[in-house]
This record gives structure tokens, sequence and C-alpha cells, in this order.
């Protein structure tokens, strides 16, 4: 079955686009756009097109080309929200004025008042971070500056759910129409920012780890193991060291299937901000060659000052190929995340592609974990300054650590409830729930006990989907 799609002639590659993830990527299905001159769009079956039609509202699409990505664009809060999915959602872009119920019958045609294609592309494209100026410290996005936190959705994978209500309509219509599967999945990565406590650390920086190890975290045992670490470190024994926590992460995954992902920095020089190592350093190495072995995958971390930086974009993933492939590291595909969630739309993406990166999973919020993106789905990305589709793809990253204890402050107790309800909204939308968790985060027994049940839980869910 081939569906026509019937549009007004506007904003053609974006239009194109949105359809290939909606319809061809996500749900499977075949189709084919017709331009017309008309304010609404319909969906109809090929030879069948005077018969039964779904008709969507001409919402984001319908926007003055002097308009286009300015805050006069955006969805005017505060959004109408209705029923969607089974529950009371917002409806970002919809019809004027917005009916008691987003779907309805009307002889035959079935018609969905949110404007599910323009609602996507706004929020898969992060089209809003064009206009609105809003940056934390970091030259970041920030959370407390999105539709999604102010208009109290960031936790709610708002266009799987708008597909879903899409699905639902066609359905509706065709019966017969079959959608691609997809089942729920964990993806565990580890940005190795830290990868030794004893790494680059003068004696004065290991009395304040010991202070706090003392004073803060209340572990005399890990202020004694730190002691230990350190003077094996000089026999080049690195066991004790409280960061190295690899075969600990490692085998968390392979006890339940998963292969995990470790990005490395791969700056020339290790600094403050971008790592205490480099590649050339002999246990790096080492590290790299043994999780590799294991069958994880290693993918590039890329340094504080690249993502606006096309060309040490480029040479820091040639570095890091190089190092891996002197060790006998050969991958299909290369991707990562940016150091510090560091990511400017369009550029960082731009980067990457340049750069020859298969994928990124940078594009999270920092202060806050959700969907920055309204999916959970892994999708190819959008350039929105040059209008046209890139070969990268993004995964959505849902979850960091440092999010939930560092900018949210939350107990363990309160973390997994967080967590869980992300995983809850995965699950719903048979997705993929991408987690970060840093290597350098666990150096305490209680932490990687904690860690280790949460995904146990996950990863049940995750077989029982």
């Amino acid at each position: 079955m081939t569906l026509i799609v019937a549009a007004p002639p506007t904003y053609e590659p974006e239009r194109r686009y949105i359809l290939g993830v909606v319809f061809s990527e996500w749900l499977g299905l075949d189709w084919q756009l017709r331009q017309e001159e008309r304010s609404d769009v319909t969906v109809s079956l090929a030879g069948e097109e005077s018969s039964r039609q779904l008709v969507l509202p001409e919402a984001l699409f319908a926007t003055d080309a002097a308009a286009w990505l300015t805050e006069a664009s955006l969805p005017a809060p505060p959004l109408p929200r209705r029923e969607i999915d089974g529950r009371s959602l917002p409806v970002l872009y919809g019809a004027p004025p917005m009916p008691a119920t987003v779907i309805s019958e009307q002889g035959d045609a079935v018609r969905v008042a949110v404007d599910v294609l323009g609602s996507a592309f706004f929020m898969l494209t992060r089209y809003e971070e064009m206009a609105v100026g809003e940056r934390d410290a970091y030259g970041r996005f920030p959370a407390f500056a999105s539709l999604a936190e102010r208009e109290g959705f960031v936790r709610v994978a708002i266009v799987d759910a708008y597909v879903e209500l899409l699905w639902g309509a066609l359905r509706r219509l065709w019966p017969g129409l079959e959608r691609r599967p997809r089942s729920f999945r964990l993806a565990l990565t580890h940005d190795v920012d830290d990868p030794l406590a004893s790494m680059g650390r003068t004696p004065r920086r290991l009395a304040r780890q010991l202070a706090a190890d003392a004073l803060v975290r209340r572990d005399p045992a890990l202020a004694a193991q730190r002691v230990r670490s350190w003077a094996a470190r000089r026999r080049g024994d690195f066991r004790l060291d409280p960061y190295n926590t690899f075969d600990f992460l490692m085998g968390v995954s392979e006890r339940h299937g998963i292969a995990g992902a470790f990005y490395f920095l791969a700056t020339e020089e290790a600094s403050t901000r971008n790592g205490p190592y480099t590649l050339e350093h002999p246990w790096v190495r080492s590290l790299i060659a043994t999780i590799h072995g294991r069958g994880h995958e290693i993918g590039y971390h890329a340094g504080f000052d690249t993502y606006r930086d096309a060309e040490r974009t480029g040479e820091e993933f040639r570095r890091l190929r190089a190092a891996a492939g002197e060790i006998g590291v050969s991958q299909s595909q290369w991707g990562g995340r940016q150091h510090y969630l560091r990511w400017e739309n369009p550029s960082t993406w731009e980067n990457w592609e340049t750069a020859g990166l298969d994928y990124d999973s940078t594009v999270g919020f920092a202060d806050r974990i959700g969907f920055r993106l309204g999916t959970s789905h892994e999708f190819p990305v959008f350039h929105l300054r040059r209008r046209q589709p890139l070969r990268l793809r993004e995964r959505p990253l849902l979850i960091m650590d440092r999010t939930l204890f560092d900018y949210m402050r939350l107990s363990h107790d309160e973390a997994e409830d967080a967590v869980l309800e992300i995983a809850g909204e995965c699950r719903r939308a048979k997705g993929t729930l991408t987690l970060l968790w840093h290597n350098s985060t666990l150096p305490m027994a209680a932490q990687r006990r904690w860690y280790e049940g949460l995904t146990a839980a996950l990863a049940q869910a995750s077989s029982s989907s």
C-alpha cells in the first residue's frame, strides 16, 4: 500500500524530511508527496484518492517565510491540552480553533486536530533553539528555557505520542495497514572523562580527595583504597584505582546481553577540561583494546572546544581512529557524544557529518532528564540552515548520572523513581532508553550496587517488552 500525501507547495525539503522520518523510518510505510494549492494536508491510498482520507491541519509549514526560525513562529503558551494517547497532553501546533477532541470522523474523512508532522519537525530539529537565545555558562541551551520544561512535558515523549495518534487514525481508515515492529531496549553509554583517579593528580590533589572521602562521602574504605591505589600506580598497577570501574561496567552490561559504548576523548594534550589523559598513554590503549575485545563499542567524546569547530572535530576523530587502528580496533560504524554536552544547532551536527561520524548521542538536557527531542527513537538529522537532511543520525540522550545527582540533586530513591518514569515512557513508545553513566561517578561500593540494581530492573523491563 502506498499513501498519497497531498500538501501545499511550501517548505518542500522540510516536509519531505519529516514524512521520511515518520512514515518511512518509524512506521515503515510507502508514501508519495503531491503538492497542491490547499490549506490542509490529506493522506489517502494510491488509486483511492477520492475515497477515504485522513485530514491534518497545516500549521508550522504555513509560517510566513519572514517569520521562519524566529520567535514569532514558536508555539504560543499556554498550550492547549487534549486527550492524546490516553492522557492529557499539550498540543504544540494544531487546528485553530482547537476542538475539544483531537480526532473525529466527518463522512469519509478522519480529521486529526494536531499538526503531527509540523510538531514532530519542530522537536526533532530543535527548531526553537534557533529562535531562542538563552544559553548557560557552557554555551548550552538549558532545559529551563525550553517549551518542554515551561509547559511541563519534558518527561513526555511528545513526538512518539503524536505519531501513535497518527497511526491510530491511519488504522481507523485502513485496518490492513501494517507498521514496522519495534521493541523497548536499553542502551548503556559511558563518557570516559577521567579514567583514573590517580592520573594527572598531584599529592595535594590526593589530600583533597582523601578529605572529601572522610568528611563528605563518609567512606573510610574508599579513602583507604585511594591511598593503596596511589602507591600501586608507581608500579603501573591501576587495579585498585577508584575510577577504574570499567570491568564492573562491562560486567553489568554483559550480564544483561548489552554491548555498552565507551566514548574516549581524543585531544592532543591532557588538560583540566579535556581530561587528564591522551590516547598515547599505555594504560589507556590497553583499556581500549580490552573494551573492544569484550565486544563493546569504542566511540568519540568530542573535546570541550569542538562543538563550534569543524576542523578540530575532524582532527580529534582522526586521532581516535588512528589510535584504535594501531591496537586492532575495527568497527563498522563510529559515533559518540560531545564533552559537557556542548551542542549548537546546527553547527555541531554539521561538524560530525563532515568528520565522517555515523551517529551522535549528545542531544539531551544537562540540567534535566527527559526528552529534549521529544522522542526515544533514533532518526536522521536535518540541517535547518542548509534546509537538507544529513547522513548523520541522532540517538537521543535521555538520562545522565550527573543530571540526576549534581543538577537535580536527587537522592538515590528519587533518582530511581525518575529513571523508571522515563523508562516507562520509552516502553510505551517501544523506544530506546539511552543512559550516560561515567566510570568516575561509581567509586563507592554503595553507588555500584545501586547502579547494578537499577540496570537489572531496566534490563528486565526490556526483556519483557
